[in-house]
């Protein structure tokens, strides 16, 4: 089963770099598993085709692994726009709602999504179609609200837990030096509404939800690969 992931996970990350990918771009870069295959994928089609490509990391792990495949990076600061973003998702659902967040960089991947010309999610088969609430929504959250932000979430239908890494003791603790929680809802509920009440309570900083985000989603399958959206499109 890993085997079959892992080969899905590859293809999409393949078709990403091969048809979206040409010189002289600016390219966000997410966080994740999946984005890590984008990564090699890119490096070798950069070294092939001698491309000229900046890469805009959203995770210090992801701007490891660039460094890694010895691609050039540069950050936010500099790079205000970009002209295409690519990264995975934890789920996504058949109206192609995104919820992201699971490897703790919602906020600088919500920021770089939102800061791109065109935004390319690349995913394997088991992460799509998925129900809303079959994934809690990661937050980030000031520490010193981790108590006061509780009750907020409880009256929007929601219970909110800590998340709990390895390596460390206490929570995970996000490269903005907050820390990451995860909302359970046991129903159904409005994305774009929810994403907005969230965003509202005192201390979060940012959460997982993605509503209308997407331009385009690859899904991988162990033996292929299938554009399943293009925001395009539908307009």
């Amino acid at each position: 089963m890993t085997k079959k992931i892992d080969d899905s996970k590859i293809n999409a990350a393949l078709r990403a770099a091969k048809d979206f990918i040409y010189d002289d771009l600016t390219v966000g870069i997410g966080t994740g598993s999946t984005v890590n295959y984008f990564i090699q994928a890119l490096s070798e089609l950069v070294e092939k085709d001698e491309l000229d490509i900046l890469c805009v990391p959203s995770s210090i792990e992801s701007k490891i692994e660039l460094a890694k495949a010895g691609l050039s990076t540069g950050s936010l600061i500099e790079e205000s726009e970009l002209d295409i973003y690519i990264d995975g998702a934890d789920i996504i659902t058949k109206n192609f709602v995104l919820i992201k967040g699971g490897g703790g960089a919602l906020t600088m991947e919500k920021i770089m999504a939102r800061a791109s010309e065109e935004f390319i999610v690349i995913a394997d088969y088991t992460k799509y179609p998925r129900d809303l609430n079959s994934f809690p929504v990661p937050i980030e959250i000031i520490p010193q609200t981790v108590n006061t932000i509780i009750k907020p979430i409880f009256d929007l239908g929601g219970e909110f837990r800590l998340r709990y890494g390895t390596g460390k003791i206490g929570p995970v603790i996000s490269d903005n030096g907050n820390i990451i929680g995860d909302v359970h809802f046991n129903k159904s509920f409005d994305p774009s509404e929810m994403e907005k009440a969230l965003k509202l309570i005192p201390g979060v900083v940012e959460n997982g939800i993605f509503p209308k985000d997407a331009d385009r989603i690859i899904i991988g399958y162990p033996d292929s690969s299938e554009l399943v959206f293009n925001k395009s499109e539908k307009e």
